[in-house]
């Protein structure tokens, strides 16, 4: 059948009931990549025929053993060269003991999932290598890859105790640079990549539905090719595309694709286009499903690299900083209802701490306690009901003093155990919807009710930036700001091998925060 996709042509073919199954599809569709009419006639034509090949080869094929030889051959062998470039790097020597100690870790854990006949990771492995391969089959590829795994891990390990790294002979580099005759399609390989980040819990209710977002709007920009038959010039024309596309545009134009968006914004200097965060999530996601695909050995060369982060600038710019009279105006129109804990102490908090907005909102009567001779509060996630952004945003935060003064001990102690605020103001039931959007909402709308109307300023998050600022400004070191906000560490020794600093260190640091407030 013949359809259209925006102005490109598509085939969209049932998949006859006997092997829907087997090949665990009710359709394939592929995009002609064509606008002519009579080209994608012809090119129809030629793709039923393949198909029908295909058809005839799945109900009377199983995967040959010299198959599953050739893929595990492909897959020693890039683990090899990945071992190769990682042996080349200048190491220092407590880089090299931390790497030893994961590898040893992980030569435990894959021999463990060979001792349990666990295939583990390596079925999602398999099937992104072989998406229209049997269950049996896969199993039996998965443990291959498994073995593959651990023989690498224990060559490397073996490197690093001074011997030799002794390749397989299997391992060839020619076999590198064998590439698949058929590669799924690129549609295929991203809906796969997002149920693995799903499945691992790497991607929140939220993030998932904002990146299969992204995925579907690249995936229509591209028009779904197979992802072994993208070249780098496809993605640097990807990447032009991705920078022209314009802000808000599905709710500008929630009718069009993106292809028909860009045709009736081409060349028009008055249509905002995406900033360049925006721009740079999109090439991030491309990038990883790239990168996930020659991990699984679905392809053996990644022209996604020529994708280039654009320039964000300061950080700072885009949520501005609060002024004193900001402070002053916002928390006049957040003293006039006193009564309510989310809008008095939130803010406060925030204004004293540089907490993110959601680790305010779900902390508990337990969670301010004291650490040694300083009181705190401990950001955590050991309540189901609590999420933290990054493993780093687990930390203690040391209560500054001109909170108590305000009243927060009287808070505290009107309060049983449990959380400090209503639930309304730190869960959602929308997936699509950040956890704290309400609360979000009800202090922008506080922000705007006191004449603060930077589009730079937010209810929440400048508060962040304020602490960041002013306390930089009054001398506090970068890695204990870091230490403080649960940032990332930027050096690398710094971030690895350094303990956090102590929580009396850094009630001293936080002291130095002076607010009109």
């Amino acid at each position: 059948m013949l359809q259209r996709r925006g102005a490109v042509y598509a085939s969209r073919v049932i998949v006859p009931a006997d092997l829907r199954d087997r090949l665990r599809r009710t359709e394939i569709t592929r995009s002609l990549q064509t606008t002519d009419a009579k080209e994608a006639a012809r090119r129809l034509a030629l793709w039923e025929t393949h198909l029908g090949t295909l058809f005839t080869s799945a109900r009377r094929r199983a995967m040959p053993t010299d198959q599953l030889d050739e893929i595990t051959r492909r897959y020693l062998a890039a683990s090899f060269e990945e071992i190769e470039e990682r042996l080349a790097l200048e190491w220092e020597e407590p880089g090299l003991d931390a790497h030893r100690f994961d590898l040893n870790d992980e030569a435990h854990r894959l021999a463990a999932l060979l001792a349990h006949a666990d295939p583990g990771e390596f079925l999602d492995t398999a099937r992104a290598m072989l998406p229209e391969a049997e269950a049996d089959t896969l199993r039996k590829l998965a443990r291959r890859l498994t073995e593959a795994k651990l023989e690498a891990t224990t060559a490397e390990l073996r490197a690093l105790a001074g011997k030799p790294l002794q390749r397989p002979q299997t391992a060839t580099a020619g076999a590198l640079r064998e590439e698949p005759k058929e590669t799924p399609e690129f549609s295929e390989v991203a809906r796969a990549y997002a149920d693995e980040r799903v499945s691992l819990g790497k991607w929140a209710p939220r993030t998932e539905h904002q990146n299969r977002a992204i995925l579907a709007t690249t995936i229509e920009l591209m028009g779904d090719p197979r992802i072994g038959e993208v070249t780098k010039d496809d993605v640097r024309e990807l990447g032009r595309a991705i920078r022209l596309l314009p802000a808000n545009m599905g709710k500008k134009w929630p009718d069009k694709g993106p292809r028909d968006v860009l045709e009736i914004t081409e060349g028009d200097p008055e249509v905002a286009r995406l900033a360049p965060r925006s721009v740079n999530k999109y090439q991030q996601l491309v990038r990883s499903v790239f990168a996930w695909a020659m991990e699984g050995d679905t392809i053996t060369k990644n022209p996604a690299t020529v994708l280039k982060d654009m320039e964000e600038g300061d950080e700072r710019e885009d949520r501005g900083d609060f002024t004193d009279d900001d402070l002053r105006a916002y928390f006049a129109e957040l003293d006039k209802e006193p009564d309510r804990p989310e809008l008095h102490w939130i803010p406060r908090i925030l204004a004293y701490s540089g907490m993110r907005l959601g680790e305010a909102a779900q902390l508990t009567r337990e969670d301010v306690r004291q650490e040694g001779d300083t009181w705190v509060f401990d950001i955590n996630d050991d309540d189901p009901d609590k999420q933290l952004k990054t493993k780093r945003s687990r930390r203690l935060v040391p209560v500054h003093s001109r909170l108590w003064q305000m009243g927060l001990r009287e808070f505290l102690d009107s309060k049983g155990p449990g959380f400090l605020f209503d639930a309304e103001w730190r869960t959602t039931d929308n997936p699509k919807r950040g956890r704290v959007d309400a609360l979000s909402k009800l202090l922008n709308r506080r922000l705007e009710s006191a004449g603060i109307d930077d589009p730079d300023k937010t209810g929440a998050h400048s508060f962040r930036h304020t602490v960041t600022t002013r306390l930089a400004e009054a001398g506090a070191p970068e890695h204990q700001l870091s230490d403080l906000l649960g940032h990332k560490n930027k050096g690398v020794t710094m971030g690895r091998y350094t303990k956090a600093t102590k929580p009396a260190t850094l009630a001293e640091v936080i002291e130095l925060l002076h607010l009109p407030v």
